[in-house]
């Protein structure tokens, strides 16, 4: 679908916040290895810089930094996917740019209230209020088994981060907005009538505080959420300004988004004060014809062979694809054999584009097997997805990963990110200094 170019006296009142998940080579299999990235990206701090300074020619809203603190994968032949280490790599980043925002990943399952208060409080004060916490529970066992313990139950630690977020959160309000006052005249630093302990405490979690930190110029950090399920919810209706949904499509997007109002509402929170983000993996070029040859150019590099993702496109798909057939469009008898899984990601739009004629190979280019959606062509048809999508309700914002990070990134800000701006969709420039003025969030008032 096209959009014809938003008159922007005109503008939509409404606009798209983006983010960027780029701290890694990019989301295509084997990126680290294409010419031009640097291989060893994860443990280069200037080229960190380089690419948050780059998301912040473009605008962005923030960068996301996800954790999974353990090895999770082989890496014999692809480097891991979790950042070294979020904080370390925040209080760098944070120097190295001016307005664009941080979100860090830090578990309520495996750290103390405290800490995290502490930690996340520094940052956002030292960056001048540009900082946001990702709060998420751990299920994987092999984090656990790092930290020399066990996973609870869902129910269990789920309880556990309502008692540790409300605790965080106290923690940061146990300044007073005015209570430092470096008046060096008076000898004044701060009046302590309004830095107070928290005292608070519950099955799981207890502190005593106060915070030796004083307010940002944003008051506190923004709460996100990424995790799933009832409990999920629940969490993000209470606490959060973002959330980081696995949603896939104007459908899935729509239905997150509605339960996300009802959660909302049940906390005693406007609905639109928590955005809903969908990840995105985009590869742009100048038209779709080189964006796919990008996409072919690509897997020379991969480390998944081609036959690993054609069986995963079998699975989406409900029939056996073959490599022997693998270029050719599927017949008409096996076009009314396919059958979309509905339980995995991008059944629908695999079986789509093979029902529009696209052998299993031209369906494999444009990525439907990857964990994100796939968006490819020109930067006016990106730009057209993504309006699409927004303006279908799907989501309020997207967290961009690029192909590949060398010059992919660089590809959407050049490309995109001006047709987004010309149609009125995406901020021209930064509303304010701290990343809640910038995400129009308020701080969330829950009784506990």
């Amino acid at each position: 679908m096209t959009h014809p170019v938003t008159d922007v006296t005109k503008a939509p009142s409404r606009k798209m916040l983006l983010g960027g998940q780029i701290l890694n080579h990019g989301s295509a299999d084997g990126a680290w290895r294409w010419p031009g990235n640097t291989p060893g990206l994860h443990y280069d701090l200037d080229a960190m810089a380089h690419i948050a300074k780059v998301a912040e020619q473009g605008k962005f809203q923030l960068i996301f930094i996800a954790d999974h603190p353990a090895m999770r994968e082989d890496i014999s032949h692809s480097p891991p996917t979790a950042t070294i280490e979020p904080l370390i790599i925040t209080s760098h980043l944070i120097g190295q740019t001016k307005q664009i925002g941080f979100a860090l990943t830090q578990s309520t399952t495996f750290n103390f209230p405290y800490t995290v208060a502490r930690q996340m409080k520094a940052l956002d004060v030292l960056s001048g209020g540009r900082i946001g916490w990702n709060a998420v529970t751990t299920n994987d066992p092999t984090i656990g088994a790092n930290y020399g313990s066990h996973i609870d139950d869902r129910d269990t630690r789920y309880a556990r981060a309502h008692e540790f977020i409300q605790l965080v959160r106290a923690l940061w309000d146990s300044w007073g907005k005015d209570a430092l006052k470096l008046d060096v005249e008076r000898g004044i630093y701060a009046d302590v009538s309004q830095i107070q302990p928290i005292n608070l405490g519950g099955q799981f979690v207890a502190s005593r505080g106060p915070l030796p930190t004083p307010p940002s110029p944003q008051g506190q950090p923004i709460i996100f959420q990424a995790g799933g399920g009832a409990e999920g919810l629940q969490l993000a209706g209470m606490y959060a300004s973002g959330v980081y949904s696995m949603v896939t499509d104007i459908a899935t997007g729509r239905a997150h988004r509605q339960a996300l109002d009802r959660a909302a509402l049940a906390a005693g929170r406007d609905p639109s004060a928590v955005k809903l983000f969908m990840g995105i993996f985009t590869t742009v070029a100048e038209s779709e014809e080189a964006a796919l040859a990008r996409r072919e150019a690509l897997l020379q590099f991969a480390s998944i062979p081609l036959a690993a993702k054609l069986h995963h496109l079998s699975m989406l798909v409900g029939i056996r694809l073959t490599m022997e057939t693998i270029r050719e469009p599927l017949s008409a008898e096996r076009l009314a054999a396919l059958r979309p899984n509905l339980n995995y990601p991008h059944a629908a739009r695999a079986t789509k584009l093979l029902q529009d004629g696209k052998s299993p190979y031209e369906v494999l280019l444009r990525d439907v097997t990857g964990f994100h959606t796939t968006i490819i062509g020109s930067p006016t048809q990106v730009a057209d997805q993504l309006q699409e999508l927004f303006e279908a309700g799907a989501a309020d914002g997207f967290f961009i990963m690029p192909d590949v990070i060398s010059d992919g990134l660089p590809a959407f800000v050049e490309g995109v990110v001006p047709i987004l701006q010309s149609r009125g969709l995406f901020q021209s420039d930064y509303e304010g200094s701290t990343l809640r003025e910038n995400f129009e969030a308020t701080v969330p008032k829950v009784t506990a």
